[in-house]
């Protein structure tokens, strides 16, 4: 293999990380640089899940975990048929992989998708860093780009607003997929197949919307339940979404998961807010308040719930961090509503909590049921 080209990322604060280009940076004619917010995921596996999933939209990935690649790819992995992340950024890219059916080696995969990487960096100190000063937006260039053009990038750029975010990774996966007689919605904010799996798993018959579904749709299609997928960005920034799932809110169960817990919770009124560095990991422990159990989750998340939302009439906290304290998930048997923050169906992440899915159905039947 041909030597990989230097490269560097610059943060906007004029910190420099050097590295060596990797996937499609690596190939001649690359059209860099490119540029996103830093954010940092501190799984050990399941790269390839993270890269697919579009809640990483807009953003360079690091991966606290030094090697990476180790076990190649397979195209069952991938949430999204293609990659969501604007950069994969690691310590040690592995060229040699553990064989298997279809698996090949994560750079071309990278190369297929048109997805910039670095590799040789020092990524737990861009970690530290990214942990004592926040979020914070970071051009990749080659060792011939000038770092004040990458410092100047980086400093004039802005986040993408959560719609156009969100309008970028939603529709990919609509369908109709056939079950029993009961009927369930997946509202796809950018969501990934395997909440789709769990939802099908369930043995119901399972239609995706995208993001311009409206919500008479929904109610006058019969379904049994909603559920309000993740996604990528600012759930302020999509007015539009929370206005049609406050008309749902009330009038079918609904299931709301990481971005999706977040508008139905900006729909009852309550806030959200951008947290320092976010929580990217399949590691992260948080309390279930009825039963003191503590679960170990996945989670992709910026922004969270604030604790108000416990304010309001009907509602009860069923979750939170045990690491930072911030809320979870919620439950408003009135209005017929559970949302949970993390990612119940994993992918990658243990298995804890895929009882969310078979719960939260029995509940929506019991809701179905008084109501009927």
């Amino acid at each position: 293999m041909n030597p990989r080209p230097r490269g560097k990322m610059i943060l906007a604060d004029g910190t420099r990380y050097d590295g060596l280009l990797t996937g499609a940076a690596a190939r001649t004619g690359w059209g860099g640089p490119v540029w996103g917010e830093v954010v940092f995921n501190t799984s050990m596996t399941g790269y390839q899940e993270v890269i697919t999933d579009p809640s990483y939209a807009g953003q360079i990935v690091v991966m606290t975990y030094p090697q990476i690649g180790n076990y190649g790819v397979t195209v069952d992995d991938n949430e999204k048929p293609a990659t969501a992340a604007r950069a994969l950024v690691v310590r040690d890219l592995q060229e040699f992989f553990s064989p298997g059916p279809g698996r090949s080696a994560l750079e071309p995969f990278m190369v297929e998708q048109g997805l910039a990487g670095l590799t040789g960096v020092d990524t737990r100190a861009v970690t530290r860093h990214i942990r004592d000063k926040g979020a914070i937006i970071a051009a990749i260039g080659g060792e011939n780009m000038r770092d004040e053009d990458l410092l100047a990038l980086a400093r004039s750029k802005k986040l993408d607003r959560g719609e156009r975010l969100v309008a970028g990774v939603s529709g990919t996966l609509n369908a109709l997929h056939a079950g029993d007689e009961r009927r369930a919605a997946v509202i796809d904010l950018g969501v990934k197949k395997s909440i789709v799996d769990n939802v099908r798993r369930l043995g119901v018959t399972t239609r995706v919307f995208d993001a311009g579904f409206k919500a008479a749709e929904i109610l006058e299609g019969g379904f049994d339940f909603v559920v309000v997928s993740n996604g990528p960005g600012d759930p302020a920034d999509i007015p539009e979404v929370v206005e049609q799932v406050n008309q749902l809110i009330g009038r079918t169960p609904m299931l709301g998961i990481c971005l999706g817990h977040q508008l139905i919770a900006r729909a009852l009124g309550a806030e959200t807010y951008k947290l320092k560095f976010g929580h990217h990991g399949a590691n992260q422990p948080v309390i279930d308040h009825r039963t003191n159990q503590v679960f170990i989750t996945s989670q992709n998340h910026n922004f969270a719930v604030s604790d108000d939302i416990a304010d309001h009439a009907g509602v009860t906290i069923t979750y939170t961090n045990a690491a930072d304290g911030t809320l979870e998930g919620f439950i408003d048997e009135h209005r017929k509503v559970e949302c949970v923050q993390f990612h119940p169906e994993a992918s990658p992440g243990p298995h804890d909590c895929h009882f969310i899915f078979d719960r939260f159905y029995q509940k929506a039947k019991e809701w179905n049921h008084a109501q009927a």
